[in-house]
């Protein structure tokens, strides 16, 4: 069994990834560790967004 996943879906699967992992290992609580997973996540996707933007104007 083949798994073909494009860019944007191996980028959002880092980006879950890491979050889970960031927020497990960070904090203390659960309800920290969910709010921080998810600001990460956030933080991620954002970052994501901002770059792809910036290299399309960048190449035109």
């Amino acid at each position: 069994m083949k798994i073909s996943l494009n860019h944007f879906q191996i980028a959002i699967l880092f980006a879950a990834v890491s979050s889970v992992m960031l927020g497990l290992v960070t904090k203390r609580t659960d309800r920290e560790r969910l709010r921080y997973g998810l600001y990460c996540f956030g933080c991620f996707l954002a970052a994501l967004f901002g770059i792809g933007w910036f290299m399309h104007f960048l190449h035109g």
